[in-house]
């Protein structure tokens, strides 16, 4: 795989400069969901998005500071050097249902 920097290293870790990523919008569930979390998230509810480290993982967190899940996504380490380049994104939960939540994650 080759990518577009000069030094010949693949692009897929690294953010391009023509990267906005104020367009970018995911539409996922939420991974290991915390039952105990998500039972008191409702459709709309608003989640803050972070990551634990540079490497992730990225993480969901409710109005209370509890961990509601993480997010795994094929725009995974697109979101996470959009993050660490400052970007800030939030979750709106779309819907609950047998112990999944969908989230979109997009831009504040």
């Amino acid at each position: 795989m080759s990518g577009n920097s000069n030094d010949g290293s693949p692009s897929i870790n690294r953010p391009n400069e023509n990267e906005n990523c104020q367009e970018l919008v995911i539409n996922t569930n939420l991974a290991s969901p915390q039952a105990s979390v998500i039972g008191n998230l409702n459709k709309g509810d608003i989640l803050t998005i972070q990551t634990a480290s540079d490497q992730g993982p990225i993480q969901a967190y409710d109005e209370n500071g509890q961990l509601a899940g993480n997010i795994v996504s094929r725009e995974q380490i697109r979101l996470l050097n959009c993050i660490i380049g400052g970007t800030e994104y939030e979750a709106e939960v779309l819907a609950i249902e047998n112990g999944q939540c969908k989230v979109q994650i997009r831009a504040v």
